[in-house]
């Protein structure tokens, strides 16, 4: 089953796995609606979790494909680093930099969160599904999926009067 990269128009990013786009963007309606951001397909995955003493788990670190794939999403944070790590050979992105660098990665964090804008999606078929998606903001193949299925339910115990044309 392929795992997804959505890239949240605010510059946070999630991966769900799932048999194809639209399922993705239903499982992460957990965490907002995703319908209209980008999702990509990472064919290569891999994160690390500690056990903590607590009983926790820790982010560790992402496997290296998984960490380009990442930085395939944020070209401008991307170009940035690479420039600071051309100047600055020395330079580590969790360790000692200078004002100057910090400005520089802040900057390019601010334009990356300002980058993304959501694609415009697809109503729902009804005018009860289009109310239902101001109010909730939930994907439309979930709500289309689900007046469907309620409309099926009460057609089938549907007793009409005379005789069908």
């Amino acid at each position: 089953m392929p795992i997804y990269r959505c890239r949240w128009p605010n510059g946070d990013f999630s991966f769900v796995s799932a048999v194809n786009k639209e399922v993705a963007v239903e499982a992460l309606d957990e965490v907002d609606n995703a319908e209209g951001c980008p999702l990509s397909i990472v064919s290569d995955f891999m994160v690390h979790f500690r056990l903590a003493d607590d009983g926790t788990f820790e982010f560790e670190s992402f496997g290296e494909a998984t960490e380009e794939a990442l930085w395939q999403a944020y070209p401008m944070l991307d170009q940035t680093v690479n420039q600071i790590l051309k100047d600055d050979p020395g330079f580590e992105l969790h360790g000692s930099s200078t004002q100057e660098q910090e400005q520089r990665i802040r900057d390019a964090v601010k334009k990356e969160q300002e980058r993304v804008k959501p694609r415009p999606v697809k109503q729902p078929q009804t005018q009860l599904g289009q109310d239902i998606k101001r109010a909730m903001d939930a994907p439309t193949s979930m709500i289309d999926r689900e007046i469907r299925k309620k409309t099926a339910e009460r057609l089938k115990n549907f007793k009409g009067e005379g005789k069908p044309n």
